[in-house]
């Protein structure tokens, strides 16, 4: 287990007034999202993290006390890049096309690489900042496509009234978990299309919510 090496305080005091340089950072924080991908979370280590960055451990104790603090900060990274690099949504003018053109983009990006998506929700389990922080890595894509194209959509006239966004960003992120973590692949355009077609679709124009609002009612009459 990586956990807290007992001699990284007295490490940082050591370091104290010789700061870890940007650009030897940025690569630790690189490498740990790459090993993150080989080898998932529970198998990671700040060794193999400080080999892929050409560092020595010693380098990587001064600046961070364990695997979970340098994660932590690697994801507090991603997010931060992800934020600043948001891509102008696919718009095509219609909210059909705008959800299957920008659902195949997203299975297209690095973010749903299958080692990192495990990686990112092993992650998320964990106590503290390096959980907090995988949780919000695995949120925020749907979280800000979703909102912009909804509301595109409600200005068209597309979806119904009260439509719960956030509960609409969980059912698309929902299916690109399933997709990578129960059948192991990226989806393709056609799935992507029968998702919107049968899930997306039908959740905008009906009116019922996309949660109850109480306990089951139990069995259907039939």
């Amino acid at each position: 287990m990586d956990g807290t090496d007992p001699r990284a305080g007295a490490r940082r005091s050591a370091g104290a007034g010789r700061p870890m340089s940007q650009d030897r950072e940025d690569a630790l924080l690189d490498a740990a999202l790459v090993v993150l991908t080989e080898v998932g979370y529970d198998r990671l280590t700040v060794g193999a993290v400080c080999e892929r960055a050409a560092a020595s451990t010693k380098t990587a104790y001064r600046r961070w006390a364990n695997k979970d603090e340098l994660m932590a900060a690697a994801f507090r990274r991603a997010i931060e890049r992800e934020t600043a690099a948001q891509l102008e949504p696919v718009r095509t003018g219609s909210l059909r096309g705008d959800l299957i053109g920008n659902l195949d983009l997203r299975a297209r990006s690095h973010w749903t690489s299958v080692n990192l998506v495990v990686g990112l929700v092993v992650a998320s389990r964990i106590d503290g900042d390096a959980g907090r922080l995988a949780r919000e890595l695995v949120r925020q894509h749907e979280a800000a496509y979703c909102a912009e194209l909804l509301r595109a959509a409600a200005e068209r006239g597309e979806v119904r009234p009260g439509l719960d966004v956030e509960s609409f960003a969980d059912l698309a992120r929902s299916f690109f978990l399933h997709e990578l973590l129960v059948r192991g692949t990226r989806p393709d355009r056609a799935r992507i299309t029968a998702f919107v077609d049968s899930v997306l679709l039908p959740v905008c124009s009906t009116g019922e919510p996309l949660r109850p609002s109480g306990p089951p009612a139990g069995p259907a009459i039939p």
